[in-house]
């Protein structure tokens, strides 16, 4: 076998996983001998174990996953994929994951200001983690989004924000779900399409407990929960909004730039020409930024 592509699946909305899934299908439509492995899959360390390939693609550089390849005697054949996970890694464990990759066949990093985490000696490779989807799947992912989903996004234009789920950092959320619903709020004219992996609504604060009864019910506010795909979405030309205060090379920005989406994102990192950006921290900037180009 020629490669080993190993991440999550099936693919949940933007993210790692959509990149895995997609670079396998395209590496087996373009004839080469690849095979996948699954991290959710509980067999994982036992079909691990039987596999035989050329080369492993792993994408992630979590410690645990690390150490696996490392003593299953893979470690030589892995290049391991960083999305951005270096960031939050550091100390002691720092020391111990660039020790064991020092090992490693290379290291993909999906954004430029990842190789400073990095030593000087080490294979460094820049990649995009974007692959562009199949559209001649449209029709098979179109028709399981749920009905009130369709009819919100064939009327009149809307902004979208996507996240895995609510996940509390500083004073707000990482993906700036609460932001988005305040600018609903404030912006009569706007409409939103919150898209969500895993919906919980008791996770959410009680304000945004009550924008989102408020403007459901107003019409203003639709929400898609559920392991979706996003791209459909995006070929209906809907603003995107990334509010993340730090990043990788973020799947969902390149997918919607790929389907000439106007994209509003936070002034974190660089991010890919087309982008608008805005002053993260500052609603002001943002407000004034999305009013301009709704």
């Amino acid at each position: 076998m020629d490669i080993c592509i190993v991440g999550r699946f099936p693919p949940p909305i933007g993210g790692v996983s959509v990149y895995v899934t997609r670079r396998y299908s395209h590496m087996l439509n373009s004839g080469k001998h690849v095979g996948k492995l699954d991290f959710s899959n509980k067999l994982f360390l036992f079909e691990l174990f039987k596999f035989k390939a050329n080369q492993y693609e792993v994408n992630s550089i979590n410690l645990f996953v690390v150490l696996i390849f490392f003593f299953m005697g893979k470690i030589n054949k892995s290049i391991f994929v960083d999305h951005n996970a270096s960031r939050h890694c550091s100390g002691v464990k720092k020391k111990i994951l660039l020790f064991i990759l020092n090992y490693s066949a290379g290291i993909y990093i999906v954004n430029p200001n990842l190789a400073g985490f990095y030593p000087s000696n080490f294979k460094i490779k820049l990649i995009s983690p974007f692959v562009p989807p199949d559209e001649s799947e449209y029709d098979s992912i179109y028709d399981k989004y749920p009905k009130e989903v369709k009819d919100f996004i064939r009327n009149d234009s809307f902004v979208v924000n996507s996240a895995w789920k609510f996940i509390p950092c500083g004073d707000g959320d990482l993906y700036g779900l609460g932001t988005s619903l305040k600018l609903l709020d404030s912006i009569p004219e706007m409409k939103l399409l919150l898209v969500l992996g895993l919906y919980e609504p008791d996770f959410f604060p009680e304000y945004c407990k009550k924008l989102i009864v408020k403007h459901i019910d107003s019409g203003r506010l639709c929400i898609l929960s559920g392991q979706h795909q996003l791209w459909p979405v995006f070929k209906e030309k809907p603003i995107f909004l990334r509010l993340t205060p730090t990043d990788g090379d973020s799947v969902s920005v390149r997918e919607a730039l790929h389907f000439s989406c106007k994209t509003i994102a936070s002034d974190s990192i660089v991010r890919p020409a087309g982008c608008i950006t805005y002053n993260y921290g500052s609603f002001e900037s943002l407000q004034l930024i999305l009013n301009e180009h709704l």
